[in-house]
């Protein structure tokens, strides 16, 4: 079996809402995915987020923490040969 070689729409969707559920913070206005690029060569997937929020950076990380598993169940079986590399980027502050 191949793996396809980019993620549809509704594969990144689903992603974005396992994410948001993982970091279920209050303070948390939004959370984007910035970009998701495949990289065949090395069997990753590289998931860049933007996530705004006026949470400390601990409360984050315990946030963090167990992701990655969630992501790669959610990948399923066609990307079970794929690392996620999940790399996020806080802003400070909540957006009107």
């Amino acid at each position: 079996m191949t793996a396809p070689t980019t993620l549809d729409k509704v594969m990144a969707d689903e992603i974005l809402e396992v994410i948001r559920a993982k970091f279920d913070l209050k303070s948390v206005s939004d959370i984007q995915i910035t970009s998701i690029e495949v990289d065949r060569d090395e069997h990753k997937i590289r998931i860049d987020l933007m996530i705004t929020t006026a949470e400390t950076p601990e409360v984050l990380a315990k946030s963090y923490f167990g992701l990655t598993g969630k992501v790669r169940k959610t990948l399923g079986s066609d990307w079970s040969g794929f690392f996620p590399v999940i790399t996020p980027q806080f802003s400070s502050g909540v957006h009107a």
